[in-house]
């Protein structure tokens, strides 16, 4: 058997260190870390120089090798977790002239869905491994050259096949196990998922890998954990627990952070409007930054969730984060994400920032002119790398999302003013878009009318049925600073005040606040041109007018207007229209 091992370790060692889907870490006597495999490494996101003579524990603190060295006991197989992912794993000590002289440790990933595909193949030499490998209760290997003859396998699938070493080598695979499937790799030289195998009756997990030599397909070997049955069963029963933690998982956050805005619900028919929207739909199959611009209230964020829900990442997060609404303390943990123990209060275990959460998707930037400029640095940064870095953290997170940021500010005027950085305003403006204001697109009133309404019918309850010829023209005179928000918010007052009355259309007298601009209603005095007279007149007339719609039912009148029973006690008695309480 020594010979066999001496031909085939090679082969046994190109196999195991390609497979994607196990991890395999030795170390020394002392606990220091002499090999590692490149799986291993790019789950831990680390470089071979990185890992190599550092401490097992200095690597993954929470290791169990140092135990195993200790005690010269092979560990029974269990769940372990590496980044997050858990594995089946199995640790062994490594023994050469009856002496511990290390210590291996080999994990089988649960979750296939995420193991990154790779063969880069490594020529190293193990010698001091081999016992350790080819011994372990826990594996079994076998290795069929091109034609599918055997050239190697272990003692532990001797034994459970209860042949002699004499009895397999040079035997055709499917004379030993006539239902294999390692020809099967070896004609399409595809990697083979873990799945449950049965071998004489008792169950194992395993893989098949082919072993490629120079470029071309040499032989195949099939590796696997050996298990009776009910850790076979335990361990699919917990494989497939966390397949559906995974997926309920995912759905949740796709769910939180979804994007319920459709370039159909962008509603308009001016011809602005019309080429804004097409040059938007465009933009949405581009990975590219975008920057979009445009006053307050005319839509900017519905138009990033269409541009979202357009594009290849439309089922993954859209995550919307607002930098004018928190302070820079907070900003960065929301945006990045923090360490256990990186502050006061911080949850244990560490919580993932936002973009973190819209892996593979959107992160919108909402008011991103009112970021402070030390957090502007730090975007810029993210923005050039691609990577983030937590708060209380030394580890880099590679990030997969499209940057879409908003504001209404005037940025090339705050780069002039040194409060917004003109490289991030260059990063940020690779592609614009500029949504105009309803003023300039009045045509589009009555059918944005007709969508808030029926929008607004559902939200309440109400019956509205439409809006009068003279009211849609006193809209169409209004100035709109506040844009499509402050005409949803008209509408959603008026819709209250038509239902108090019991009226099915909206007409002027239910827009108090623009009638009274209007020169349907009696001019005021020259010296009623004072702005704060004008502003009590106006509000004057508005508490009159609420009091009517709600036949004097001071409750119903103060809600309408969104203020507090006493304050609107108070104004009553200051325009002196206590006779008007019921």
């Amino acid at each position: 058997m020594g010979n066999i091992l001496n031909n085939e370790l090679t082969l046994i060692f190109d196999a195991l260190i390609e497979s994607p889907y196990m991890a395999y870490v030795i170390i020394d006597k002392t606990g220091y870390i002499t090999m590692m495999n490149q799986t291993y490494l790019d789950i831990l996101e680390l470089k071979k120089e990185d890992v190599i003579g550092k401490h097992i524990h200095d690597i993954t603190p929470q290791s169990k090798l140092p135990e195993v060295l200790k005690t010269g006991k092979i560990d029974k197989a269990d769940i372990w977790p590496i980044m997050g992912r858990d594995t089946i794993v199995t640790r062994l000590p490594i023994v050469k002239n009856g002496q511990i002289i290390g210590a291996i440790g080999q994990s089988l990933f649960l979750e296939m869905s995420s193991v990154q595909i790779l063969l880069k193949k490594l020529q190293e030499t193990f010698n001091t491994m081999s016992d350790a490998l080819v011994q372990s209760p826990h594996m079994i290997y076998v290795i069929v050259n091109k034609e599918g003859f055997i050239t190697f396998m272990n003692q532990t699938y001797l034994d459970m096949l209860e042949k002699r070493i004499e009895d397999v080598i040079g035997k055709h695979i499917n004379e030993i196990t006539p239902k294999s499937r390692l020809p099967e790799v070896i004609e399409t030289g595809q990697i083979h998922e873990v799945d449950l195998w049965e071998v004489n009756g008792q169950d194992t997990i395993i893989t098949r890998a082919p072993i490629i030599r120079d470029g071309e397909i040499v032989g195949a070997i099939g590796q696997s954990l050996f298990l009776d049955m009910s850790g076979a069963k335990l361990l699919v029963n917990r494989l497939q627990e966390i397949e559906k933690e995974l997926y309920l998982y995912k759905e949740e956050v796709r769910q939180i952070y979804k994007a319920k805005w459709y370039f159909n619900d962008l509603v308009g028919q001016s011809l602005e409007f019309s080429l804004v929207k097409s040059i938007a739909h465009q933009l949405s199959i581009t990975t590219s930054t975008l920057l979009i611009t445009g006053e307050s209230g005319t839509g900017k964020e519905l138009f990033a969730q269409a541009i979202h829900n357009a594009s290849n990442r439309e089922y993954c997060p859209f995550v919307r984060i607002n930098c004018a609404a928190l302070p820079e303390s907070l900003l960065e943990s929301e945006l990045f994400g923090y360490e256990e123990g990186a502050f006061s209060g911080a949850r244990k275990g560490g919580k993932p920032g936002k973009f973190e959460l819209a892996k593979g998707g959107t992160i919108f930037l909402d008011e991103i002119g009112d970021m402070p400029l030390n957090m502007q640095t730090k975007l810029l940064t993210v923005l050039q790398e691609r990577v983030i870095e937590r708060v209380g953290g030394t580890r880099p997170i590679p990030i997969n999302v499209r940057v879409i940021a908003a504001t209404n500010r005037d940025l090339e005027e705050l780069v002039k003013q040194q409060l917004f950085r003109e490289d991030l305003y260059y990063r940020l403006n690779v592609v614009r878009l500029s949504i105009p204001p309803l003023r300039k697109r009045m045509e589009d009133i009555p059918v944005l009318i007709n969508v808030l309404i029926n929008r607004i019918n559902h939200t309440l309850g109400a019956g509205i049925s439409g809006i009068s010829d003279e009211a849609i023209q006193l809209l169409k005179k209004y100035s709109w600073p506040g844009n499509i928000r402050e005409l949803e918010n008209l509408l959603e007052r008026a819709v209250n005040l038509a239902c108090l009355s019991g009226i099915e259309i909206l007409d002027i007298e239910h827009f108090p606040s623009l009638a009274q601009i209007d020169h349907h209603l009696p001019k005021r005095k020259n010296d009623d041109y004072n702005l704060s007279k004008a502003v009590e007149g106006l509000e004057k007339d508005m508490i009159v007018s609420t009091l009517i719609a709600t036949n004097n039912n001071k409750s119903q009148a103060a809600q309408l207007m969104g203020l507090n029973k006493s304050v609107f006690y108070r104004k009553l008695k200051k325009y002196d229209l206590m006779d008007h309480i019921e």
